[in-house]
């Protein structure tokens, strides 16, 4: 990949992000959403790999995946009016056949195209396939770390925001009541993936997505996520209880422990 395949793409990405806007205030603000993640996650993938990498195609092959990584998301809001893939499609399964039914990787050598083919269809999946390649591998864990580092900043904004503005596909649908769920507190604390069904109010979403902080998996990405500061944010709206601090307290050890390696 050079510098202009990767501008070619993401021409395509603007203009096939655009087929997909709503009339609806209310749907675009969801299909808005989607289109500013792609770019932040873009991003991410330029910063995380530029510090690891020091072949520049693989640099612009790693901001491709970001650019592609959610490309399933706009057909799957267009037909179910959600981004629960639980309820819908998979929407890395969907990216995947979007990128090769419109062909868009065509000019690359098919090793790449099937990285970031592969990279897009994994990228949200429970965990990694042993059998994907290395490379293959090493691209999907920063994509993954690379969606995780703006979700963070994506809810710290959610949760920022009045009720009425917040964007609907966004949140689970929990109540945003005092309460929290112990179980899942017990994951934060114990550094374990909190599970969606486990979830009862809103504020265990902001305890599950805390655990996410487990899953990264470089040190480039724990440096990241500290200086961009949304995980303080998420932290700052959680009840100032006893277990919640000292939970909090555990994950900042640890992240401070994993961004110094």
């Amino acid at each position: 990949m050079d510098t202009i395949d990767l501008l070619n793409l993401s021409q395509w990405v603007s203009n096939y992000c655009r087929k997909f806007h709503l009339p609806d205030d209310a749907d675009q603000r969801n299909i808005a959403l989607k289109e500013t993640h792609t770019y932040r996650v873009a991003a991410n993938m330029c910063s995380l790999s530029s510090e690891m990498l020091k072949n520049r195609n693989k640099v612009l092959v790693a901001e491709a995946v970001g650019l592609l990584h959610d490309i399933g998301r706009f057909s799957q809001y267009a037909q179910y009016r959600t981004f629960r893939d639980n309820v819908s499609v998979n929407h890395g399964r969907l990216g995947a056949e979007v990128i090769e039914s419109a062909n868009i990787l065509r000019g690359l050598p098919l090793n790449e195209q099937q990285m970031v083919i592969d990279a897009v269809r994994y990228h949200n999946a429970l965990g990694i396939p042993d059998s994907l390649d290395p490379e293959t591998i090493f691209f999907l864990k920063m994509i993954r770390d690379a969606d995780k580092l703006d979700i963070w900043r994506i809810f710290a904004d959610y949760y920022a925001k009045d009720a009425a503005d917040r964007e609907s596909a966004a949140g689970l649908g929990l109540p945003d009541t005092p309460g929290y769920t112990h179980a899942v507190l017990a994951c934060l604390a114990e550094r374990r993936l909190a599970t969606l069904a486990s979830l009862q109010t809103l504020n265990d979403f902001k305890i599950a997505q805390l655990t996410w902080v487990y899953d990264l998996n470089f040190p480039t990405s724990f440096r990241l996520a500290a200086d961009q500061g949304h995980i303080d944010r998420i932290i700052s709206t959680l009840p100032n209880e006893r277990d919640i601090v000292r939970a909090v307290s555990g994950l900042r050890r640890y992240m401070r422990e994993r961004a110094a390696r």
